[in-house]
């Protein structure tokens, strides 16, 4: 089974305004919410292949029955959330004509006894499973997030880290299955170098992307490279939770590295083509575009 993990979800408003004037009264054309969150969005992917997964986190206050009214729509995924006092966040998207303005929360506080909840709702989780942490993790729960990882880690579940380099750096203890990288969290060093530190600590596989770049997969001993295939982008909101999804699905299909990367880039990239995140079909159509060069 795999599990995805947003440990501080939000409900997206969308606002649409022809122009935005600070300091006055704008008005919006259009106006719609969605669920939101790294985690999520790589189970709603996966939901598209048709393929399990459950959906931890936390979830409360008015805004959690209408967040999960927006999983219930997902056949394939499972909310597992844990149920808290405060609020899940809201955040504003404004979107202009070539603009995207975001307003984000900081997010409901997570008691130690929540935490606890949220831990027990593992305890099905088994060896050779896929545990995968998305998104910035609150400061108040990081340290046990990351006890939390050693700790799955030790009973041989599969980790996959999709988060900011902090965390990531003290995860490397534990045995990771795989780490998505992005300019972010890549900083100032070199990608090629900062990969095979990452291989050399036991991380299996080491993903990279950001728009308008080739992306890489590293192993210890080779990597892979696609060309950049998002020169028409509609929209890449979701496309690096995508390449997460993407590459799971092969690998839980038996794929080796290179066709596993190989559908990471075409859930990407049918995001990229998408107003929405990447359909199967979609997915299917540019798959057999994908081409990639595998390097020492």
């Amino acid at each position: 089974m795999i599990y995805t993990c947003t440990t501080n979800p939000s409900l997206d408003y969308f606002i649409s305004v022809p122009s935005l004037e600070k300091g006055k009264n704008n008005r919006c054309d259009t106006e719609s919410f969605d669920a939101g969150g790294k985690g999520v969005n790589v189970s709603i992917v996966l939901n598209n292949f048709r393929i399990p997964t459950v959906c931890v986190g936390f979830l409360g206050g008015f805004t959690k029955d209408y967040y999960l009214s927006f999983i219930s729509a997902y056949p394939n995924i499972q909310p597992l959330f844990t149920s808290i006092k405060d609020n899940t966040r809201i955040n504003v998207k404004i979107i202009e004509e070539h603009h995207e303005t975001s307003i984000n929360a900081k997010g409901p506080h997570i008691s130690d006894e929540e935490f606890k909840k949220f831990k027990s709702r593992l305890n099905n989780i088994f060896s050779d499973d896929i545990f995968v942490l998305s998104g910035n993790i609150e400061e108040e729960i990081k340290d046990r997030m990351i006890d939390l990882v050693y700790e799955l880690s030790k009973e041989d579940v599969r980790i996959v880290l999709d988060t900011d380099r902090d965390i990531l750096e003290q995860c490397l203890g534990a045995e990771l299955f795989a780490v998505k990288l992005n300019d972010t969290n890549l900083g100032n060093d070199d990608l090629k170098d900062y990969a095979r530190m990452l291989t050399e600590k036991n991380v299996r596989y080491v993903l990279y992307s950001a728009p308008h770049k080739s992306s890489y997969i590293f192993t210890k001993d080779k990597y892979y490279k696609c060309g950049n295939l998002k020169d028409s982008l509609i929209n890449t909101i979701g496309s690096s939770d995508s390449m997460v999804a993407g590459f799971l699905y092969g690998i839980i299909r038996g794929a080796d590295c290179a066709e596993s990367f190989r559908y990471a880039n075409a859930a990407s990239l049918a995001t990229c083509m998408s107003n929405d995140l990447g359909s199967k079909e979609k997915i299917e159509e540019v798959f057999e575009n994908i081409e990639i060069k595998e390097h020492e």
